[in-house]
């Protein structure tokens, strides 16, 4: 039941960046913060930027202005989808890197340590329900299935709404565990 609480809370926040962007001040919700330092984020090559996340913990208010205590640090990001590439809102994957620019694993909000993850966007479903729900789903069901968690992204200081942060889908131990 607690899982469908934050679904429901997280389907009626914010979540159209133009209208909102200048009332943002905090979240239940943890926050993603994405500095470009003027670097232009595009669909192939990843480009280097700066992530932070901040994430106070069950029952705490979230500030885009509160220091980055859920991660830091230098991430590859580029633009994903196909289609949704047209959609306002675009997604996001990241890959989170060490100083050498390498994949460094590292455990984003609890999930298992790996180094690629997506910001998903869901600009067409509306309620940010769909795809959380029916990982939920799989998982009660003993299958793996990606998980999520909702997030406030902010970039370059201009909120962007509601996002789903997950795994992306690849073979590894704590994923998908095949050979």
């Amino acid at each position: 039941m607690n899982f469908l609480k934050r679904v429901l809370c997280a389907a009626f926040s914010l979540s159209t960046p133009a209208v909102f962007a200048q009332v943002f001040q905090s979240s239940n919700l943890p926050v993603v913060v994405i500095n470009t330092k003027g670097a232009v984020i595009v669909d192939e090559p990843k480009v280097n930027v700066e992530m932070g996340i901040i994430d106070n913990g069950p029952n705490q208010r979230n500030a885009p202005t509160d220091p980055w205590n859920g991660y830091r640090g230098t991430v590859g990001i580029e633009i994903r989808g196909a289609s949704s590439q047209m959609f306002p809102k675009k997604q996001f994957g990241i890959e989170t890197r060490d100083a050498r620019g390498e994949d460094r694993a590292v455990s984003l909000l609890g999930f298992p340590e790996e180094a690629d993850w997506v910001l998903n966007a869901t600009y067409n479903d509306k309620t940010l329900i769909r795809d959380p729900l029916a990982y939920w789903l799989a998982r009660q069901q003993g299958r793996y299935a990606t998980r999520t968690k909702y997030v406030e992204l902010v970039r370059d200081e201009v909120y962007q709404g509601v996002y789903i942060l997950q795994e992306r889908i690849q073979r590894d131990k704590a994923r998908v565990n095949i050979s």
